[in-house]
């Protein structure tokens, strides 16, 4: 069905009532496109046009989550979810931007976060709220060793091998290579078994939305997409 990239003026087929809210995210398993429009810092490097690709994706109501900037005047209904949430000011808002995050439930009073103090927003303030982001860490623990056997005292020239205990010190990094335990180890992260997959935000309830970032043809845009200063006067 995605074979072959859609025409800029050919809108997809007809679809139902939208049965998600804007501002909903999914996870999808193909891949995409070049993003439309491509504003997203650092610039999204993952789009590929050709054989089954989804491309443009924006064609459908929907955007990869890369923390792309947009124009609140161009995407009024995705604004009035977001906000300046996720950063912009004025005339320009952000997307989230997913690429190689983890996501959590908020917490909301469940108490499974308790380093949710910690979070923080796009701006780097202090919060609690949806879109915040937390740094990685590891759970502060300790291990248990078998003391060394040996004498506790000997002799000199009896040549009995004393084991002292040295308390309080802390072991060298784990290390595959050199334990040969078959544990996966990384000197960057702590991380579970993982997938790739494109996290997509709907952006739009209207069926032909990528007429307004990708067309040339500005009359081909429905009107209820048009900034108020440029409808016609006969609109209601």
């Amino acid at each position: 069905m995605f074979d072959a990239p859609l025409p800029p003026l050919f809108p997809p087929p007809p679809l139902p009532a939208p049965a998600m809210p804007v501002g909903a995210v999914v996870a999808f398993a193909g891949t995409l496109g070049p993003p439309q429009p491509n504003g997203s810092s650092p610039q999204n490097n993952c789009g590929e046009s050709g054989d089954y690709s989804t491309d443009p994706v924006e064609a459908w109501g929907w955007m990869f989550c890369d923390g792309r900037t947009l124009s609140r005047d161009r995407y009024p209904e995705l604004f009035q979810v977001l906000g300046y949430r996720y950063g912009g000011s004025d005339s320009d808002f952000r997307i989230p931007d997913y690429r190689g995050y983890f996501l959590r439930g908020t917490d909301c009073g469940r108490q499974l976060d308790p380093d949710r103090s910690e979070r923080k927003d796009a701006a780097g303030h202090s919060s609690e709220q949806v879109g915040s982001t937390q740094e990685d860490a590891l759970q502060c623990h300790r291990h248990s060793y078998v003391q060394p056997k040996g004498e506790t005292s000997a002799q000199p020239g009896s040549g009995t091998a004393v084991a002292a205990a040295v308390p309080d010190q802390c072991t060298g990094y784990p290390d595959e290579k050199v334990c040969n335990s078959g544990v996966k180890t990384s000197e960057e992260e702590t991380r579970p078994v993982n997938i790739y997959v494109n996290y997509l935000i709907k952006f739009t309830y209207g069926p032909w939305p990528c007429l307004v970032t990708i067309s040339s043809h500005r009359d081909a845009r429905p009107e209820w997409l048009l900034p108020a200063t440029e409808r016609s006067n006969h609109e209601q």
